[in-house]
């Protein structure tokens, strides 16, 4: 693990075109300089609890999926120039 903030700052997100079945709780795995960050969404839908972060993003998604459970989902924004959110199937990453 890269970093994992304990104070749970909040990271500001603005509302993206794919993201309208982001849901409180669900993860987010954010492609950011080199690294991809994981935030929890809030309440308000417009902001992530940031969790930390990972140097590979196929150990940022196998985290991420731990931490959604099967009662949230992940999604994936692989970088700033794609235009929304990607869902994530979970179910994809072998034990």
């Amino acid at each position: 693990m890269l970093r994992q903030d304990k104070s749970a700052k909040k990271i500001a997100k603005g509302r993206h075109s794919g993201d309208r079945n982001i849901l409180e709780g669900d993860i987010v795995v954010t492609a950011v300089a080199g690294h991809y960050a994981i935030g929890r969404m809030t309440a308000d839908g417009k902001t992530q609890e940031s969790l930390g972060a990972q140097h590979n993003r196929a150990e940022a998604l196998n985290w991420a999926c731990a931490l959604a459970g099967r009662k949230h989902r992940v999604f994936l924004y692989p970088s700033a120039g794609t235009p929304g959110y990607l869902p994530f199937d979970c179910a994809e990453i072998s034990e």
